[in-house]
């Protein structure tokens, strides 16, 4: 088959790698791509700038078997839909499903149909009573969440403790370029236990389960500091119950497909399900419509099954042949870790310095058990490339346990960072549950 992968972040890098390991992929094209993923296929020649039309029509001139769509910004602005009308079959959910990320009010107003648990919540739009709302609830709970309603690159969500947090809240939703997609906003209570978040391919027969992941959201070490897009993971969850997958299954993916069916709306495409888990078992923290990043890393390495062939059943365009891709059995199959290195500016883009130069070499990912997926990454010369703003790439291995896998990672940032002023990385990804293994 010949596939087009819409994308160019570290989460593409992954879906790349991953896609031009499989059996069915024959021909990989990207677009607008990154230059980190020329080893894995070949850019569509078309502007970068062209319309979504203009990309679906060059998808059908190319005779391209079918689209996988990485970021959420093109399925909230119909990319999928203009597919399904000219029949060329996307693996992304069309721009009424997609309202379950871009619009975070949505979500919860299907949540609630549906029976879904997730947290208490008011929606606000205007500043004064998002203040309102959130200091009463602040008094109320001893904490609270202020979530742009729209898409805010995983930027938009502040966890408040203090009315302080919440006047510094306020100010990066209704003063900075975040300000369109607080429009409205989310004020909600604090979930209490641990997070996770859960992957599924859906579409047509079984869900294909990817399992779970735990993401790294605040910039410092010990969780301090400001929510960013995600600053290293691991894969799967030693602390989770057996049985996981079945319970969030049970209790959120099916009610949410049953209650989008009943509204006339297919879904197609990846379902992330963020989770904070307690006692009472999963309670969503919120959903996204593509894979994560850097899940999407850590999941590429730590799932070996073929996402080209699970991909293409989930499209109906193969046949399982008896497989079953519902079922997730990871636990025997060793732990992944990811990190990612950032710029000195990151998230907010202040005091950024000179980047360094990378060598081509290192985003080649011949083992498996090692990867680095590139991000921010510009092509300088032949022999070497510039390390952008940002997020600028992830280090992702595969071990037998979490301490070897984290080890191994550290040990290829540790060497990146030698020659990058400023770099940032988390120092701590996943040494709570390598501690909680040792101890097991």
């Amino acid at each position: 088959m010949r596939v087009l992968l819409v994308g160019s972040g570290g989460r593409e890098h992954a879906l790349a790698w991953k896609l031009s390991r499989s059996e069915v992929v024959d021909d990989l094209l990207f677009w607008p791509g990154g230059v980190s993923m020329s080893h894995c296929g070949e850019k569509l020649p078309l502007a970068s700038d062209s319309s979504w039309s203009e990309l679906v029509k060059e998808s059908i001139s190319r005779k391209v078997d079918y689209i996988v769509v990485g970021p959420e910004q093109p399925l909230a602005e119909g990319l999928a839909d203009l597919c399904k009308e000219a029949g060329l079959p996307v693996f992304g959910p069309e721009s009424a499903a997609a309202e379950l990320e871009s619009s975070k009010v949505f979500a919860k107003e299907v949540m609630a149909a549906a029976n879904i648990p997730t947290a208490a919540w008011v929606k606000v739009e205007d500043r004064e009573s998002c203040r309102r709302e959130a200091l009463k609830m602040l008094n109320e709970k001893g904490g609270v969440v202020l979530k742009a309603s729209g898409l805010a690159g995983g930027k938009g969500v502040f966890v408040c403790f203090r009315s302080e947090d919440v006047e510094n809240g306020l100010k990066r939703l209704y003063e900075t370029s975040m300000k369109g997609a607080a429009a409205s906003v989310v004020v909600e209570e604090v979930l209490q236990g641990r997070e996770c978040s859960f992957f599924t391919f859906l579409g047509k027969g079984k869900p294909g389960t990817l399992g779970f992941a735990v993401d790294f959201k605040r910039l410092g070490d010990g969780d301090q500091g400001p929510n960013t897009g995600g600053m290293g993971c691991y894969s799967p969850v030693p602390w989770l119950p057996q049985g996981a997958a079945d319970l969030v299954n049970t209790r959120i993916v099916f009610p949410l497909i049953a209650e989008l069916k009943r509204r006339n709306i297919e879904y197609i495409g990846c379902l992330y399900v963020g989770i904070m888990w307690s006692e009472e078992g999963p309670k969503v923290v919120e959903f996204n419509v593509r894979l994560g990043d850097p899940e999407a890393q850590v999941l590429a390495l730590q799932d070996r099954r073929d996402w080209g062939k699970l991909i293409a059943d989930r499209l109906g365009l193969t046949q399982s042949n008896g497989e079953d891709f519902s079922e997730v059995q990871q636990l025997d199959q060793g732990r992944s870790v990811a990190i990612v290195m950032a710029s000195a500016g990151y998230p907010y883009g202040e005091g950024e310095t000179v980047a360094p130069k990378l060598s081509p070499e290192i985003f080649k990912n011949d083992d498996p058990r090692l990867c680095i997926f590139g991000a921010s990454v510009k092509e300088h010369s032949a022999e070497s490339w510039q390390a952008g703003t940002g997020r600028v790439l992830s280090v992702v291995c595969h071990r037998e346990d979490l301490e070897g896998a984290r080890m191994a990672a550290y040990e290829q940032v540790e060497s990146i960072a030698q020659k990058w002023d400023g770099v940032r990385y988390r120092k701590d990804i996943g040494l709570k549950a390598t501690q909680e293994d040792l101890e097991n």
